[in-house]
């Protein structure tokens, strides 16, 4: 109903404007020839250029006259009807062009609304038309890329917290049921699953803070290089026999601007992965300057990253291996976690990596000034 509205509308606008110039244009054409022609036979000699002040335009002329006058004012009345339907052709054109991309943009819309998130509108019309449906395929991109996204969280969150679950109940229920002794190794290995679970809880309840924006900072100068240097010698004592973890970061303090619990923890997200991927060869932590920039790199040997699952690693619930068995590590949230917190510090994340050679992850963030 407001589709065929908007549409009558533009048809009738247009239409009325159209002939509205067309009737001005004929009026003011008729009225402008009379004075001319009238004129004209006052010119003229003998009973006719005399009697046109004495009387209308029929009292003076003759037949030919006339007939002449009569040809204007049908050609006139042709040419309103002739320009009456090429506006109505216009007007209607013009009315269609105008309400059929609408049309589509509503019916994408309705589509949308009932689910089909992967619709997209066709692009046409007038230019801002044109942004209105490049507009609306955006948005439509955003949608379906952000159920896809809770889609995969729904599955992984289920897929983290089933196999600890599974394994606690199974331990639990063998205990109470007498099956399985009661004993100190057991419920270590029980109060590890539930330990698991919670830090899986925690993770997830501080990644949903960090997308609504909602973690607090406490900003204050800092030194980047002192931070880093703790951090690495903490990261020590988790790696692997054999695995050195070297901090390089040189004695020049890097000050910056951050809440200093909140990029220690992003070191340590850092560096504990890197740790657990890392089996031989050593781990380098270095800070240096750049444009302006503070960067803080974090390599190791490990396996590496293939160049296809690179641009993923600062995504949540993310492994590289697709088995994602437990021993590989956490969740799979504390990168995605890093990449909030240095944004909201006003810097960027970054990744490089070779197969079978190593990887480099870290942040920039600016300056203090």
């Amino acid at each position: 109903m407001m589709r065929s509205g908007l549409f009558w509308r533009i048809f009738l606008g247009t239409l009325t404007v159209g002939l509205g110039s067309v009737l001005t244009v004929g009026l003011v054409t008729r009225t402008v020839f009379t004075r001319a022609f009238s004129a004209y036979v006052q010119t003229l000699p003998g009973p006719r250029g005399m009697g046109m002040m004495g009387g209308g335009r029929t009292a003076v002329v003759g037949a030919a006259e006339q007939a002449f006058l009569t040809s204007v004012d049908r050609g006139v009345l042709l040419g309103g009807l002739v320009a009456a339907a090429v506006a109505a052709v216009a007007a209607f054109l013009l009315a269609r062009a105008l309400t059929d991309p609408l049309r589509r943009l509503e019916d994408g819309a309705a589509l949308l609304a009932a689910g089909d998130l992967a619709h997209r509108v066709e692009v046409g019309g007038p230019g801002e038309i044109v942004a209105l449906g490049q507009s609306f395929n955006a948005m439509a991109d955003s949608l379906q890329h952000a159920e896809e996204l809770r889609r995969r969280m729904v599955a992984d969150v289920a897929h983290e917290l089933r196999n600890p679950l599974a394994a606690a109940r199974v331990q639990a229920e063998g205990m109470a049921e007498g099956v399985l002794p009661t004993e100190t190794a057991r419920l270590e290995s029980l109060v590890d699953d539930l330990t698991h679970l919670s830090r899986i809880v925690d993770d997830l309840q501080e990644l949903a803070l960090a997308e609504a924006g909602r973690l607090a900072y406490e900003m204050e100068p800092l030194d980047v290089v002192a931070l880093a240097a703790g951090e690495a010698s903490r990261a020590a004592a988790l790696a692997a026999p054999g695995v050195v973890v070297r901090p390089l970061t040189g004695d020049s303090p890097v000050q910056v601007i951050g809440d200093e619990g909140r990029l220690s923890q992003v070191m340590r997200n850092l560096l504990v992965n890197a740790v657990r991927h890392t089996q031989t060869g050593h781990i380098e932590v270095t800070v240096g300057t750049q444009g302006g920039l503070a960067e803080v790199r974090v390599s190791d040997t490990g396996e590496g990253i293939s160049a296809e699952d690179l641009p993923h690693v600062f995504e949540r619930f993310w492994r590289a291996d697709s088995a994602r068995a437990s021993a590989t590590g956490g969740a799979g949230l504390g990168l995605s976690i890093s990449r909030r917190i240095i944004e909201d510090h006003g810097g960027e994340v970054f990744a490089e990596s070779e197969p079978s050679t190593g990887t480099t992850v870290g942040f920039r963030l600016p300056l203090a000034t």
